[in-house]
C-alpha cells in the first residue's frame, strides 16, 4: 500500500501557476516589442519610399493637435498636449495600432497566441478543459470555502 501525502509543502500547483504567469508576461512583452519594431519599420519605410504620404499623415496629425488646442483647455493641460502629442508621435501610434491589428488577424488565422481567456485553464484551447456540460459553473451559489 502506497500513501500519497500532499501536505502544505507541496508547491507544485503554485509553481505551475507562476510559470504560466511568467510565460504570459513573456509572451505579452515579446508581442509588444515585435509590434513596436514592425511599427517603426513601417513608419520608416513610408517616410523613405512614400514621403508625400508621410507628409500628408503628419499634416493630418498636426491638424488633430491644432483641434485639441482649440478646445480652450488651461495651460496646465495644454503643455502636456504639446509635449506628448507631437504629429510624429500620433502617426507612430497609428502605425502601432495598425500593426497590432495586423498581428492579431494573422495570429487568429494561424491559431497562434490564443491566450487562455476563451477556454478555461492555462491557455488551453476553447472546450478542451471542460468536458462535462455545466462543469464550468459548478461552484455558482456555493460558499467559497468548502
Amino acid at each position: 500500500m502506497q500513501l500519497c501525502f500532499k501536505g502544505a509543502w507541496d508547491h507544485e500547483p503554485i509553481r505551475r501557476a507562476n510559470e504560466r504567469q511568467a510565460m504570459k508576461l513573456f509572451f505579452s512583452l515579446t508581442s509588444f516589442a515585435f509590434t513596436m519594431i514592425l511599427a517603426l519599420i513601417a513608419f520608416t519605410y513610408t517616410a523613405i519610399h512614400f514621403p508625400t504620404t508621410m507628409r500628408d499623415l503628419l499634416a493630418g496629425a498636426k491638424h488633430v493637435q491644432d483641434e485639441l488646442s482649440s478646445f480652450g483647455l488651461p495651460d496646465s493641460y495644454m503643455v502636456w498636449v504639446d509635449i506628448f502629442l507631437q504629429p510624429n508621435q500620433i502617426v507612430l501610434i497609428g502605425y502601432s495600432i495598425a500593426m497590432r491589428l495586423a498581428i492579431s488577424l494573422i495570429g487568429s488565422l494561424f491559431g497562434v497566441g490564443g491566450g487562455g481567456r476563451a477556454g478555461g485553464k492555462g491557455g488551453e484551447a476553447a472546450g478542451t478543459s471542460v468536458t462535462i456540460p455545466g462543469e464550468r459553473y459548478r461552484r455558482w451559489g456555493k460558499p467559497l470555502r468548502s
